[in-house]
């Protein structure tokens, strides 16, 4: 006869078994978990192969180097060691824009805001000119392209002494004036990172802009807008520490010269495979680098540092591509085109 005890005695039997069951699978389970992860330490999985979607890519457009000198280079990093970098890194299209008819019209408006109400005179196909003497006396002039947008604004500040007079704003309302003549053109790019806009003091000597150490001897601020870094790197543009949307700020916040050359990424994007780092410093050895920046005081470089980022010409370009940046001693900086070869039209 089936009693209560039996019932408990049996229940209890149940659960004991039950329980070191569960206890024997979990145990299966994080050691098959444990096998994983150390073959995965041993004998990682290679990255799946760069798409290259885009196909061979044309060359990166770089100015002339700030220096033809024949230098030496060595590395002196904190290890020793060029970095390591990873095998691919993501290319992106760039925005592309389509000739519209109302182009004319849509640019005469934008630059009329800036007070450039002109008739256009025409450059080229796409490019336009505006004159105008605003109201203190500054003589100036806007270039546009009117399917991108994108302008250059010159005027007569460095032969009008008119205008070097006057109190030159701090570093907060130089940026403020800027940011509101760009807007009165153009709607501010939403992929501005405005924590690494940058003001750089410059004095006039001789009809001349050089760099200045002070306000009090400095006559102009410009003010470089920097876009955000894209896949984690940051966009470095033809001049260190410079960027293509800049303004030239003077006394009272007269707009002096404006560069606005905007170009941004899309979301498309395609793997392609890269250079090591040590292939780049060869590259750099051999001169196949632009060099933006370097003081010219020793023609041995101290390379402190390399690592990645995008760059972004002050010409068109179809396509966001990546560079290995070398930074080392005497303000040296360079740029070596980090997809190989292969993937290049030569």
């Amino acid at each position: 006869m089936f009693t209560l005890s039996q019932a408990s005695y049996d229940t209890k039997e149940i659960l004991k078994w039950g329980g070191l069951f569960i206890a024997g699978f979990v145990v299966i389970i994080v050691f098959i978990q444990l096998i994983l992860i150390v073959k995965q330490a041993i004998f990682p999985s290679p990255p799946p192969r760069p798409t290259v979607a885009f196909g061979k890519l044309d060359p990166q457009l770089f100015p002339k180097s700030v220096t033809a000198a024949k230098l030496t280079y060595k590395i002196n990093t904190l290890t020793g060691y060029l970095p390591s970098l990873p095998g691919q890194v993501k290319v992106f299209k760039i925005q592309t824009f389509t000739p519209d008819l109302l182009n004319l019209s849509n640019a005469s408006g934008k630059v009329a805001a800036a007070g450039f109400k002109s008739a256009p005179v025409q450059i080229s196909s796409v490019n336009y000119q505006w004159s105008n003497t605003d109201p203190a006396g500054l003589a100036q002039s806007i270039n546009m392209n009117i399917v991108t947008d994108n302008f250059v604004l010159t005027s007569d500040f460095l032969s009008n002494s008119s205008m070097l007079t006057g109190t030159l704003p701090n570093q907060d309302d130089s940026i403020k004036a800027a940011d509101a003549y760009l807007n009165q053109i153009n709607t501010f790019p939403a992929d501005i990172d405005t924590s690494k806009t940058k003001t750089s003091l410059f004095a006039i000597q001789n009809g001349s802009l050089v760099p200045a150490t002070s306000f009090a001897t400095a006559g102009t601020v410009r003010v470089d807008f920097f876009q955000k870094d894209v896949d984690n790197l940051p966009i470095v543009y033809e001049q260190t520490n410079f960027s293509n949307i800049n303004v030239l700020v003077g006394p009272e916040g007269e707009i002096f010269q404006a560069q606005y050359f905007y170009q941004t990424p899309t979301s498309e994007s395609a793997t392609y495979p890269i250079r090591t780092s040590a292939q780049a410093y060869q590259d750099l050895q051999n001169g196949a680098a632009y060099i933006t920046s370097y003081d010219d005081s020793s023609s041995t470089v101290s390379i402190t540092d390399a690592s990645l980022a995008y760059y972004i010409s002050s010409q068109t370009q179809r396509y966001l591509m990546p560079v290995i940046v070398f930074q080392g001693s005497d303000n040296f900086t360079a740029y070596v085109p980090a997809v190989t070869d292969e993937w290049i039209n030569k």
